[in-house]
């Protein structure tokens, strides 16, 4: 799927913000934690299939260099994949709210309970890693949302700045 950088970073900034907000279940609320957690999993969704052609070409030359970042790049991604679907699913096995709101009811399990917390912990160390990594991108893709495009002549600009609400500060 072929996107625009802005696309991409807005769809990033969504799944990174909705990460953050997960993260934090005593700020939402359980109940908001688990409907987040729903559709997170569809952004997660839509992150892969808009970064479709990368994991393609990464994974048919994975052998084939010796170093590359994206090698780093692509087992840090596996692993955070496998570490985020850990505590998707593990998160769903201890739901109280989106598992019986299906009609679904799950007894207690210390086991899921850990699973769930180890591997949220660990995609918490991940995504910051997966940050850093791509922070190059996510800077200059941000400068260019914000950057005054120019006429053709170079006299006014397109997008104006954003006026200030209530006067001057």
């Amino acid at each position: 799927m072929r996107l625009s950088a802005r696309w991409k970073f807005l769809i990033d900034l969504t799944f990174f913000v909705g990460f953050l907000l997960l993260m934090q279940p005593a700020f939402t609320g359980l109940s908001l934690h688990e409907w987040f957690s729903v559709a997170l999993v569809a952004v997660m969704a839509l992150h892969l299939l808009i970064q479709w052609d990368w994991i393609v070409q990464v994974t048919l030359r994975f052998f084939h260099k010796f170093w590359h970042k994206s090698r780093l790049q692509y087992v840090l991604d596996i692993l955070l994949l496998v570490s985020m679907g850990a505590a998707f699913v593990s998160g769903f096995a201890i739901s109280r709210h989106v598992l019986p709101f299906l009609g679904l009811h799950v007894e207690e399990d210390f086991f899921w309970r850990f699973l769930h917390s180890t591997s949220a912990d660990l995609t918490l160390i991940i995504v910051a890693v997966h940050v850093a990594l791509n922070w190059k991108w996510v800077v200059a893709t941000f400068k260019s949302l914000f950057r005054r495009k120019q006429t053709r002549r170079g006299a006014q600009p397109v997008m104006q700045p954003l006026q200030q609400v209530g006067g001057e500060r």
